[in-house]
């Protein structure tokens, strides 16, 4: 295994490039061969390089600069208009898989908070998908606005649900009273509240200096990042929401600065957002996929229950709204991708005890199947819609 951190950088960005170059030839998504290359090189397959320091801090930090960009690139104007819709559809898809799988979890005979776990993590989702619509063109559209805007509700749910739980079960004492996690969700309305209010004037004010250079303000992009994902850390949240916050926040004023902006997009591209991709494949073994029958059948248990609270989430508010059946099929692959919030979840529920090595394979089989199978039908049914066509 590599250990010089300069050494393992190299090895990664050759990897990464002709990756890419094979890949993106072949008609696929690239970041499908970067999951893959994760795993291939990964401690679970040849172990050619740890998972830290190198991949693990650039994976992080790739992971906040997607969020952000999805905060930046988000059409505010339409957000705006819909987001009573927003908000709906992230609480069905949240709702339309929690419950099924808190139903099969008590079913497979797991305590209630372990079901309620299960459930949870089945809920949230990651933005994996997201580069594939981005490439094609289709950021503005309506329902990636919807998907976009609620996967921010089901990944705030799944943090408070899963602070609930872990409370419920007595295994984190020092939580204090029962009413503690509402805490975090206070400290998340008042950070937001300030930071929409201060920031974007903030940002004005500073990108008007002439006497300030283009590197400095993109610096300054990067730590107003960075600060807020520590932010929403430190009050119990997760990175992710002030990412997309700081996206939210500097949406206007990037937009104004076009220059600028395609500068700090293509150093968190180049640097960053393929790391990401490489460092979720590194969570994956490959030993797992050689498992035993049962750890198969829960995985195909947990694939077709986010396939049916994702559907049906999607369904149902594109029959509310009046979507179209492509665009319903494009918040199915953007919202069925489990990485981030799934595998905290699910580690969470293993140190507490509460999931076997069993439950904890499965989830690995479903992050891996979920991740390939977001991007490819997003970016077979994107295409049908670029095209003009409803896919059949």
């Amino acid at each position: 295994m590599i250990q010089d951190v300069i050494l393992q950088f190299t090895v990664l960005l050759t990897a990464a490039l002709f990756v890419r170059l094979t890949i993106e030839r072949l008609h696929l998504p690239g970041l499908v061969g970067l999951i893959l290359l994760g795993m291939l090189i990964g401690p679970g397959g040849a172990a050619l390089l740890p998972d830290e320091p190198v991949v693990e801090l650039l994976g992080e930090v790739g992971l906040i600069f997607l969020m952000f960009l999805a905060g930046v690139e988000i059409d505010l104007n339409i957000f705006r208009r819909h987001r009573r819709e927003t908000v709906l559809f992230g609480l069905m898809a949240f709702g339309f898989s929690l419950v099924p799988a808190v139903a099969a979890g008590l079913a497979l005979g797991y305590s209630l908070t372990a079901a309620v776990l299960l459930g949870t993590l089945l809920a949230s989702h990651t933005l994996i998908a997201y580069p594939v619509i981005e490439q094609l063109g289709l950021l503005h559209r309506r329902s990636v606005v919807i998907g976009i805007g609620g996967t921010l509700v089901t990944d705030t749910l799944a943090l408070l649900v899963l602070a609930v739980a872990i409370q419920a079960a007595g295994h984190n004492p020092e939580q204090g009273g029962g009413w503690q996690w509402l805490v975090p969700l206070g400290a998340l309305a008042v950070l937001t509240a300030g930071s929409i209010w201060l920031l974007p004037r903030i940002s004005r004010a500073f990108f008007r200096r002439s006497w300030i250079t283009p590197a400095e303000k993109g610096l300054y992009v990067f730590v107003v990042i960075l600060l807020l994902a520590m932010a929403t850390e430190l009050i119990g949240t997760e990175a992710i929401l002030g990412a997309f916050l700081a996206g939210v926040c500097l949406n206007r004023a990037l937009a104004a600065r076009r220059e600028l902006r395609e500068h700090v997009e293509f150093a968190g591209r180049l640097l960053f957002i393929p790391f990401f991709f490489v460092s979720t494949g590194m969570r994956l073994e490959l030993q797992v996929f050689m498992g035993e029958a049962r750890v198969w059948l829960l995985a195909g248990l947990l694939l077709g229950l986010v396939l049916l609270g994702k559907a049906t989430a999607a369904w149902a508010i594109g029959a509310r709204y009046g979507y179209c059946r492509a665009d319903r099929v494009l918040l199915i692959g953007l919202t069925i991708p489990q990485a981030a919030a799934t595998l905290a979840v699910t580690l969470t529920a293993r140190q507490a005890q509460l999931f076997g090595e069993d439950m904890v394979d499965a989830v690995i089989l479903l992050i891996f199947a979920t991740c390939l199978a977001g991007p490819l039908l997003a970016g077979y049914v994107g295409k049908q819609l670029r095209s003009g066509a409803d896919p059949p």
